[in-house]
């Protein structure tokens, strides 16, 4: 099978890549051929690892027209703390509309002066089509939440101006102590969460909507200052840090994890290993991808 190394493949520009889909080469997805199409795509889509998602996010939306999907801050310390994702992005923005299920959150938002619409996008753009297009469409921490995930590519093929982008953010399924809590059977993450989505897969996705992923990264680990290495050292001799709680479901029980001795070590030497491996692809909590419209089709 076909393999090729997404580190060391030379970034380029997507207007580069091919625009037809796999099945228009074979019909089956497991032919190499298809899976060699793929890794090309990705392997141009790969890029740097940023060290900030909200940051990231400002930069790409800088004096742009902006749809925020799932706008609702469902802390409203948070909303009030001004970390809420929306009002960085209508700060930086020319204009940014927000769009959500909730319509109590949005009447809220409303109240406050945002500009914001009660719509399911997951029965067409509806009024959202009046507004658009738009030159940047932003989904943070959505799609794991969503049964129908190509909920967010439809709406990309339908409101998106011609050189428009959707950028995801979502948990990273290859960070190193996501992957440790999955082999463990440990339980931490937001229950709310039904999927995770990987490069490969959104790749799929665009394809089959007339798009294509553009960009692909993750955040950075943060290397923790001396003070920063004492308390993660202690904390997780305790397992006391907040991805090391949870349950273990292992022997068809439920049970609070409990560290022995040898469980200690173990995850004391993940954690060391994710914070001292940022040049490495897809080790920080985050993944960013940016979708574009595929000019070539």
């Amino acid at each position: 099978m076909a393999h090729i190394d997404l580190a060391a493949s030379p970034s380029t520009s997507p207007e580069t890549q091919t625009s037809s889909h796999w099945s228009t080469t074979t019909p089956d997805p497991n032919d190499s051929t298809a899976v060699e199409q793929r890794a090309e795509v990705l392997a141009r889509a790969w890029r740097q690892a940023v060290p900030d998602r909200v940051g990231y996010l400002r930069h790409r939306v800088g004096g742009r027209t902006v749809l925020d999907i799932g706008c609702v801050a469902h802390d409203a310390a948070r909303m009030a703390s001004g970390s809420w994702l929306h009002a960085h992005l209508v700060e930086v923005s020319e204009s940014c509309l927000g769009v959500d299920v909730l319509a109590e959150g949005v009447q809220a938002m409303r109240e406050e002066g945002f500009d914001a619409i009660a719509h399911d996008l997951g029965a067409g753009p509806g009024p959202l089509a009046a507004r658009g297009p738009f030159q940047v469409i932003v989904a943070g921490e959505l799609i794991e939440h969503l049964g129908d995930p190509e909920m967010l590519f439809r709406a990309a093929s339908e409101l998106l101006s011609a050189d428009g982008e959707l950028i995801i953010t979502t948990p990273n399924p290859y960070s190193p102590a996501r992957v440790r809590a999955g082999q463990r059977g440990d339980i931490w993450e937001n229950v709310d969460h039904v999927t995770y989505a990987f490069p490969s897969g959104i790749g799929e996705m665009a394809a089959r909507h007339g798009l294509v992923l553009a960009e692909a990264m993750t955040t950075t680990p943060k290397r923790p200052q001396r003070n920063g290495i004492v308390h993660s050292i202690k904390s997780s001799i305790r397992g006391t840090r907040w991805h090391r709680r949870g349950f273990a479901t292992t022997a068809g029980a439920v049970r609070p994890v409990v560290l022995d001795r040898r469980d200690r070590l173990d995850r004391l030497r993940a954690h060391f290993a994710e914070r001292t491996t940022a040049h490495h692809n897809f080790v920080g909590e985050t993944f960013i991808y940016v979708i574009k419209r595929d000019t070539l089709r």
